[in-house]
């Protein structure tokens, strides 16, 4: 295994945040890649770094890390903001890239994710590819305000099921990687089991004690109405190809991944919707 700190990019999103937490508690030493290090909320002895990743001057933050995560933020350029990340990250002795992708990235040659692991498989470096489905965190996140303050999950995903995976579970499995030097391996990660997003509702319900609705929208009414509530246009299309991706079919698929890498079951949606309970409280809640 490698010492020395591990290179976070993300370190302030949803799965870098959790995976600074994590090699935190394991007491491994971190540095954090972000924008404005005096403005970064993060753990204490942490290692706050200034990377733009649309700025190459700023990519002599990743001098002397030996190990780095990686992702692509949906709405910046991947190949002239993320491949050039790679590229450099090898000439300064980067070894290993634990890279977040999307589940069946490897059969869509066209999603920016495989873009991204083809690089880093002709790149020389020791790669590991977390291949996750759909987060739970997003309910947390960006779907937050419409449970908590409209009891409803609004999203235009059909009848079709989705492996959801906790982000948790996806940066356990992150920091396994780095602390056992994994390389050259890609892990699909999903919960552990496949739900409609009316049966997301109903565990919702049950948890909150009130009634969430699935309102599951037209594609373009959902356009439309995630605009009008402050979404932006190209994060709006993108979620919607993921719901369609839903709708159509093909997000059900469930793996056993995560219990092989870490020795204990996937975590599920009604764990994750007590241990998140507080989130979509209301006043009366």
């Amino acid at each position: 295994m490698e010492r020395g700190p591990v290179f976070v990019v993300g370190a302030t999103g949803q799965v870098g945040g959790e995976i600074v937490r994590q090699l935190v508690r394991a007491g491994v030493g971190v540095r954090a890649g972000v924008r404005d290090p005096d403005r970064a909320a993060l753990p204490e002895g942490v290692e706050a770094v200034r990377l733009d990743l649309t700025d190459p001057a700023t990519y002599g933050a990743l001098e002397g890390a030996r190990r780095m995560f990686l992702l692509w933020a949906p709405g910046t350029d991947v190949r002239r903001h993320v491949l050039p990340l790679i590229d450099e990250a090898a000439r300064r002795g980067v070894r290993q890239v634990v890279f977040l992708s999307i589940l069946g990235a490897e059969r869509v040659r066209i999603v920016p994710h495989r873009t991204v692991e083809r690089h880093l498989e002709a790149s020389g470096l020791g790669w590991v590819f977390l291949r996750a489905s759909y987060f739970m965190q997003n309910f947390t996140g960006v779907h937050r305000d419409d449970v908590r303050l409209r009891d409803e999950i609004y999203v235009p995903a059909g009848r079709g099921r989705t492996s959801f995976v906790d982000v948790r579970d996806v940066a356990a499995v992150a920091v396994r990687a780095f602390a056992e030097g994994f390389e050259r391996r890609a892990y699909d990660l999903t919960g552990d089991a496949a739900l409609t997003y009316g049966e997301v509702a109903d565990i919702l319900s049950v948890t909150l004690g009130r009634r969430v609705r699935y309102a599951d929208p037209a594609p373009l009414t959902f356009v439309r109405v995630t605009r009008s509530r402050g979404t932006p246009l190209a994060f709006a299309l993108f979620m919607l190809a993921e719901y369609t991706v839903a709708r159509l079919g093909l997000a059900g698929r469930v793996t056993g991944t995560v219990r092989e890498v870490l020795g204990r079951p996937a975590t599920s949606w009604r764990v994750f919707a007590e241990d998140h309970r507080q989130v979509w409280l209301r006043g009366d809640g």
